[in-house]
């Protein structure tokens, strides 16, 4: 017999292990492309991942079932990020590892082995790196992940006018930023 989510949540709750197993199983690959998405390292995205299910588990009890659980943990996982982004600890080793990473793409890159396609998306992500930190998770919770104005308002916990606002700034951000890196003249081509 297949259990319903709610059936598995109120399972896992109650300390079922293989349960909280399937809701990790569930939820994982979308849990770590968002932080993927926002921090832009494997090793972070992994351990924002952990921590976003060791946090879920240990709250798990005081879920309500009227907000949906991807919500819950969109919500979980954009503070983790949140918090990591903010750490100076976080930066210092961001720019060690930005030089590292620049290295090893100029010697991986041929003249032309590279797609289109990936070198924009490349830039996309640059441009992103460059917003203030709620931009960010506003920009890749709303055109990376997908999630409509209301979803991103209910994870972040704020108004839809705010939601709007800055994603709005962060769009024409991210289209200056590509103007003058890589001379993107159309950005309908996003």
């Amino acid at each position: 017999m297949l259990l319903t989510e709610p059936e598995i949540i109120k399972k896992a709750a109650a300390g079922d292990r293989s349960a909280f197993r399937m809701l990790v199983e569930t939820h994982q690959r979308f849990v770590y492309t968002v932080a993927f998405r926002v921090l832009n390292n494997t090793n972070d995205a992994e351990d924002a991942t952990q921590e976003t299910f060791i946090r879920l588990w240990k709250n798990l009890p005081r879920y309500k079932a009227e907000i949906k659980l991807s919500t819950w943990l969109y919500r979980i996982v954009t503070n983790i990020c949140l918090d990591l982004l903010k750490s100076a600890h976080y930066k210092r080793n961001r720019m060690t590892l930005d030089i590292v990473k620049q290295t090893n793409e100029i010697h991986a890159r041929s003249a032309d082995g590279i797609m289109q396609l990936h070198d924009l998306t490349k830039a996309v992500e640059e441009a992103a790196a460059q917003l203030p930190h709620v931009q960010k998770i506003i920009f890749v919770l709303r055109d990376l992940q997908g999630l409509s104005p209301e979803e991103v308002s209910s994870v972040l916990e704020t108004s839809e006018k705010k939601i709007k606002s800055n994603l709005y700034h962060a769009r024409i951000a991210i289209g200056k930023y590509l103007k003058q890196h890589y001379q993107v003249q159309n950005l309908t081509e996003l």
